[in-house]
């Protein structure tokens, strides 16, 4: 085949990973469950600043049994936000593979 596909590992060889993230954030940073996720995080740590303390600024600080819950609900939504990114690389997987599979002739049976 003459001619490549439009994929973006075609055409980004040298910068596949800063692509990638570029491709993947673009696609979940608008969803709604990706900024419904990422709200609550933001609320929850402008909530509880000793949390926030913690987890950004890496400081030891006593916590309160709430803010540890906190701490622990804040790093389930983080798990989340990485489940959604695993999901959207894979989708991109398959469009890859598709567009490799086509390049090669292996989709005409």
């Amino acid at each position: 085949m003459d001619e490549e596909l439009n994929s973006f590992f075609n055409e980004y060889q040298d910068n596949f990973m800063e692509y990638f993230e570029t491709h993947k954030n673009k696609k979940i940073q608008n969803r709604n469950d990706f900024k419904e996720i990422s709200n609550e995080i933001v609320e929850l740590k402008n909530k509880y600043p000793n949390v926030q303390a913690y987890l950004e600024d890496e400081q030891i600080v006593d916590l309160s049994e709430k803010e540890r819950e906190i701490v622990l609900k804040i790093i389930d939504l983080e798990e989340d936000l990485v489940t959604l990114e695993i999901k959207e690389s894979f989708k991109l997987g398959f469009k890859e593979a598709y567009i490799y599979f086509e390049e090669m002739g292996m989709l005409n049976i």
